[in-house]
C-alpha cells in the first residue's frame, strides 16, 4: 500500500519513527487495505505561532496540507487529540483519519537497582537525574525546562541532575548558547547519541522523564518510560498526557514555575511516584 508522509526526499533523524511505522505496516499488510494511499500526519506544528521551522518549509508544509490530506484516501494520526486538531483546521479530514496505535518494542522492562547504579555512574557521577529525551530545540521548551530545574535546584539543594538526550543539529544553536551561561550548567549533562540499548537503559535508570516538547511527534519517549517503569511528567491536554492517562503528572510547558513545582513534587513524594510507576507498567501491558 502507498504510505506518504510530507518529507519527500529524505526523513530528518526526528522524524526517523515514521520509517519504522513503515516498515511496520510492511509487515502487517492486513492492517489497511492494499488499494488504500496512506497518509502519515504526526502532528500539525507547522501552524503554530511559535513554530521554528525554517520558513519555506513552514510554507511548504501550509500551501501543500490542505491538497495532500484530500488526495489521500486515509490520513492516520498517532492520538485523538491530533485528530482533533487535524479536524479542526481541515473539515474536510473527519470522515476519513485513522487513530493509529504506534508499535513499542514487546521485549523492554524495568531495571533493577543495580543497573541503573551502573547508568548512573557512567552519565551522573552516581546521582539520579530527571531526564528529556527529543529534540535539543528552543521550540522544545527546553530553556522553560531550565527554568524550572533552577526552581527546583533552589528551593531543595539537591544533587539531582537533569539529563537531555537528543539530537543536535544547527536548529540547536540558540539553545546550546543559552546553556551555556545557565547558572546551574553543571548540573545538566547533554548526551546526543547512543547505541539503542545505551539509550533504553538510560531511560530505565532515570528518575522520571520530563518532557516538556509538545510537538515531539509519535510520543515513543512517553511510551518507551512507561513500559520502562518511569514516572513521566508532560504537558497537560497534549498527545503525550493522553498517552500517559492516569499513570502521568502534567504542567503547563509555557509556565517554568509550574515545570519546577511538579518536580519538586514527584521528588518529595516517592510513593505517589511509586503508584505512577505501577500504573504506568500495568497500562502498557494492556498497550
Amino acid at each position: 500500500m502507498p504510505v506518504t508522509f510530507y518529507h519527500k526526499k529524505s526523513v530528518p533523524d526526528s522524524f526517523r519513527a515514521i520509517l519504522d511505522y513503515k516498515k511496520y505496516l510492511n509487515k502487517h499488510p492486513n492492517t489497511f487495505n492494499d488499494s488504500l494511499n496512506l497518509f502519515l500526519l504526526p502532528d500539525i506544528y507547522f501552524l503554530e505561532k511559535n513554530c521554528e521551522m525554517p520558513f519555506f518549509e513552514k510554507l511548504r508544509m501550509r500551501l501543500n496540507m490542505p491538497k495532500w490530506l484530500k488526495k489521500t484516501d486515509r490520513i492516520l494520526v498517532f492520538s485523538n487529540h491530533v485528530e482533533n486538531e487535524v479536524v479542526k483546521r481541515y473539515l474536510f479530514a473527519k470522515d476519513k483519519i485513522d487513530v493509529v496505535q504506534f508499535p513499542i518494542k514487546e521485549d523492554l522492562k524495568p531495571n533493577d537497582e543495580d543497573a541503573r547504579d551502573v547508568v548512573r555512574y557512567q552519565h551522573t557521577m552516581g546521582n539520579a537525574y530527571f531526564l528529556y529525551n527529543g529534540p535539543i530545540h528552543t521550540a522544545s521548551n527546553l530553556l522553560n525546562l531550565l527554568k524550572g530545574f533552577s526552581i527546583f535546584k533552589k528551593k531543595l539543594g539537591s544533587n539531582m541532575k537533569l539529563v537531555l538526550y537528543g539530537s543536535v543539529g544547527a536548529y540547536s544553536t540558540k539553545f546550546l548558547t543559552e546553556l551555556e551561561t545557565y547558572k546551574y550548567r553543571d548540573d545538566v549533562i547533554l548526551i546526543e547519541k547512543l547505541p539503542q540499548q545505551d539509550e533504553i537503559e538510560l531511560i530505565a535508570s532515570c528518575y522520571a522523564l520530563i518532557h516538556p516538547c509538545r510537538w515531539d511527534r509519535f510520543g515513543l519517549p512517553v511510551f518507551t518510560a512507561l513500559k520502562l517503569g518511569v514516572a513521566v511528567l508532560v504537558p497537560s491536554n497534549s498527545t503525550h498526557s493522553e498517552q500517559a492517562g492516569m499513570a502521568g503528572m502534567y504542567f503547563d510547558e509555557n509556565k517554568p514555575a509550574e515545570i519546577g513545582e511538579k518536580m519538586i513534587l514527584i521528588y518529595r513524594d516517592e510513593q505517589m511516584r511509586d503508584e505512577m510507576i505501577g500504573t504506568g507498567v500495568v497500562k502498557m501491558k494492556e498497550y
